[in-house]
């Protein structure tokens, strides 16, 4: 299970308020992701305005030209509730989600693993990081097409959708990455997870290049935290 949880790029929303509205954009999500699924062509919806390629390269020089990256996220879970907090990033492979009160989760990725701390239970689990689609915006030299199945990109109401899957079927579920047609900026996601449920996640008040403390990135098990406090 806990496999399915960071499936969905760790978002969680335990002890999440309810949301007006949300449930009706995470299907308009999901199933867009079926759409693109179904029709398996990878292209524009009017050729000859749209070439695929020139997108995917601008998408993929945009993330490797990510060092440092902090915006504000904002997640809707499948049934619709709401929460959100602070997203650092450190490429290669470093990840924080500071999950707002009262929330207790917190989700580190540490260039290795990817670690889901619960406060409330006292517990910290993890997952390998290439077992998780964090990878592909993580990982050292990106490269979409290569790194995992593209099964569309296209342009719509001025948005930029890219739709994946593991190229190795190690990881089950699909992804719909949602960037700027202009700039490549990444602007939100949505994941579907094996079981058929879609979160979605919107990043906005977004800063680039910022200082960002290295312990960021570091999250001891819940075993060594109680030792420590006790030395």
């Amino acid at each position: 299970m806990i496999n399915a949880l960071f499936l969905s790029l760790a978002l969680f929303s335990q002890e999440a308020e309810p949301a007006a509205g949300p449930v009706e954009q995470v299907q308009a999500g999901e199933t867009a992701i079926d759409a693109a699924s179904a029709a398996g062509t990878v292209g524009a919806a009017e050729p000859g305005d749209f070439d695929a390629d020139v997108a995917l390269a601008g998408v993929n020089g945009w993330l490797n030209g990510i060092d440092t990256y902090r915006a504000r996220f904002d997640q809707i879970a499948p049934d619709g509730s709401a929460s959100g907090g602070t997203l650092s990033i450190r490429r290669p492979g470093r990840l924080r989600f500071d999950y707002d009160d009262p929330s207790p989760l917190l989700v580190v990725a540490d260039g290795t693993t990817v670690a889901m701390e619960d406060s409330a239970l006292g517990t910290v689990d993890r997952v390998p990081l290439r077992s998780t689609p964090l990878w592909l915006i993580l990982k050292p030299d990106i490269d979409l097409a290569s790194d995992a199945r593209v099964t569309d990109v296209m342009v719509e109401d001025n948005r930029l959708y890219v739709d994946v899957e593991d190229r190795n079927d190690e990881m089950d579920g699909r992804a719909r990455f949602v960037f700027n047609p202009e700039t490549y900026a990444l602007e939100e996601w949505f994941v579907r997870d094996s079981l058929g449920y879609t979160t979605r996640v919107i990043l906005s008040e977004v800063e680039t290049d910022v200082r960002l403390s290295p312990r960021l990135f570091v999250l001891e098990d819940a075993e060594d935290t109680r030792r420590s406090r006790r030395q």
